[in-house]
């Protein structure tokens, strides 16, 4: 069950948001999310200019999660809460309906894999990205992943949206966008 929706929004908890792995989302998950993002998106490079875009990227994304999906309104949102709230905010959406927010931190997302900046995804920066969050055994499934979500042996920003809203909104497990953050755990 890798791929149903409940597990899909486990990963995007525990793999994406959790940043400092304390098991629960708040502020501090996504400041320092601004932080990762500035420096992936300069090659090492700092720019407190890109930093506080996405500074603000970041908190934005917090307060609209929080608005969600913070049920009981102490400041942190654990993995049902999340569920509660992409399920109220994202399931059955399209790119396009998603809140604004989330659609920010998808494009900022795919800033930081887009590597060389070329307006797509190739299956070195998908590689990269993957293993930069998980281990896997074999580079075999990573390859596999990148040809079901690469259109031409690429990954595009518009294809990229629409598969990130397919992984947050559609609950069939066999839909590509399973396949988008790589080959999934099951939580």
């Amino acid at each position: 069950m890798a791929n149903s929706w409940n597990n899909r929004i486990k990963f995007i908890v525990r793999y994406m948001y959790d940043y400092d792995g304390n098991g629960v989302l708040d502020q501090n998950d996504f400041e320092c999310l601004a932080v990762r993002n500035t420096i992936m998106e300069g090659k090492g490079d700092w720019d407190p200019i890109k930093y506080e875009k996405n500074k603000t990227v970041m908190i934005n994304l917090w307060q609209q999660i929080a608005d969600i999906a913070d049920f009981d309104k102490n400041g942190e949102v654990d993995t049902e809460e999340f569920m509660g709230g992409v399920e109220t905010a994202c399931k059955g959406k399209s790119y396009e309906e998603l809140p604004e927010a989330f659609k920010f931190f998808i494009v900022a997302q795919f800033r930081t894999i887009d590597v060389d900046g070329d307006g797509s995804i190739g299956l070195d920066e998908f590689r990269y990205d993957c293993v930069s969050r998980m281990a896997y055994s074999t580079v075999e499934v990573l390859d596999e992943a990148f040809k079901k979500v690469a259109e031409s042996e690429e990954l595009t920003l518009a294809r990229y949206q629409d598969l990130y809203a397919q992984f947050l909104g559609n609950p069939d497990e066999n839909c590509v966008a399973c396949s988008l953050f790589g080959p999934l755990p099951e939580l």
